[in-house]
């Protein structure tokens, strides 16, 4: 996989998480909750996106 699109992954994760963090500190649960939903379902989607790139032709 193109490091530019591992980096860009990463990148969003790392963002997603941030935004978790904000939302934390704030107090709202429900909100948070959607976000680890969010960032499971990114998870799942990029583990396959990057198992798919990496396969060998």
């Amino acid at each position: 996989m193109p490091l530019t699109l591992r980096t860009t992954l990463c990148e969003i994760r790392d963002d997603l998480h941030a935004l978790r963090r904000m939302v934390a500190a704030r107090g709202h649960i429900e909100t948070i909750q959607g976000i680890d939903a969010l960032i499971g379902v990114a998870e799942a989607e990029t583990i396959k996106a990057i198992r798919r790139i990496d396969r060998p032709a």
